[in-house]
């Protein structure tokens, strides 16, 4: 995790730098050849520092992140740690329980559905109630059904037309089900 994030500072540092000097010598370098007075030469020394804080401060940046990585991680296995020895405690009483599993569902199952429809609220908010991923996303794919029929007609190659206007029509059958 820590090579990672020092190849991710370098290559921000290196980016910095690129962009400073993407940015800067274009405007400066034949300015400072042509007239070779000192503000020019104060102009560029001062890009030339800003570019050293830039990586200082990127440095900083990926330290401090690194720092509360570790700690999150520290915090991860201490909590799983506890969990286990919950779960021992627990099957040597005789109780038998699923920590990750609610109602037959997993929490990450739960966090995405979660994700998903706060989504969809946001597309419904956004089309003022006239649309929503429901919506939206069969009409996609009969979309990209019809598009692959005219571009390629009746190829059976890759995902066949046919086969994307069925997903289209049993995903707006699925998700618009009454009782839902």
């Amino acid at each position: 995790m820590a090579s990672t994030l020092k190849s991710q500072e370098v290559n921000v540092s290196e980016i910095v730098e690129s962009f400073t000097a993407i940015i800067f010598a274009p405007l400066i370098l034949p300015v400072a050849a042509a007239v070779k007075q000192p503000v020019v030469q104060t102009v560029i020394r001062g890009g030339i520092t800003l570019s050293e804080r830039c990586k200082e401060a990127v440095g900083e940046v990926a330290e401090v992140f690194e720092n509360v990585a570790a700690e999150v991680n520290t915090d991860l296995i201490q909590e799983r740690r506890q969990q286990l020895q919950q779960l021992e405690m627990n099957s040597r009483n005789g109780y038998t329980y699923q920590i990750y599993f609610q109602d037959d569902i997993s929490e990450v199952s739960r966090d995405v559905i979660n994700v998903m429809s706060d989504l969809n609220e946001d597309v419904g908010r956004l089309t003022n109630g006239v649309a929503d991923l429901r919506l939206l996303v069969p009409l996609g794919l009969g979309l990209l059904a019809m598009r692959q029929f005219i571009d390629r007609g009746l190829q059976l190659e890759e995902i066949p037309w046919y086969a994307l206007a069925w997903y289209a029509f049993d995903a707006f059958v699925k998700l618009n089900l009454e009782g839902d």
